[in-house]
């Protein structure tokens, strides 16, 4: 232990700032880059046997409802998500939890009234015009 403890605090803050990538960091960087990139284009070939963009789009329309949510739940929750959610939760307070209750409203609401109707126009988006 030191006997000046402003000194030992100002040579934690000195460590803290200088922090950068070590050579296991890199690794773990480039491993995940090269995973990303190796089924983009396993994909890429074994998609070939696609014939049309509706195939492309919504797999022909015989995928069950468990991919088609876990791509739901995917595209939902971005990085920006992930990463602002705990700010707006420190930043506001519990007042966050009524933009979740909003969101269970929304859910109900686009899966009992538009997903029906866009789902009998066979249309898959909705600036698709038909």
């Amino acid at each position: 232990h030191s006997e000046d403890p402003v000194k030992e605090v100002q040579t934690c803050t000195k460590m803290s700032s200088a922090a950068s990538f070590s050579v296991w960091d890199y690794v773990v960087f480039s491993l995940m880059l090269v995973i990303s990139a190796g089924i983009g284009v396993y994909y890429a070939f074994a998609g070939r046997g696609q014939s049309s963009s509706a195939d492309f789009l919504v797999g022909g329309r015989s995928m069950t409802a468990v991919p088609v949510a876990l791509s739901l739940t995917a595209s939902f929750m971005s990085a920006i998500t992930v990463l602002g959610t705990p700010v707006e939760v420190y930043q506001y307070g519990a007042n966050f939890i009524l933009i979740c209750f909003s969101y269970v409203l929304m859910v109900a609401v686009s899966s009992e009234i538009f997903l029906p109707i866009f789902y009998r126009l066979g249309i898959t988006s909705t600036y698709e015009v038909r």
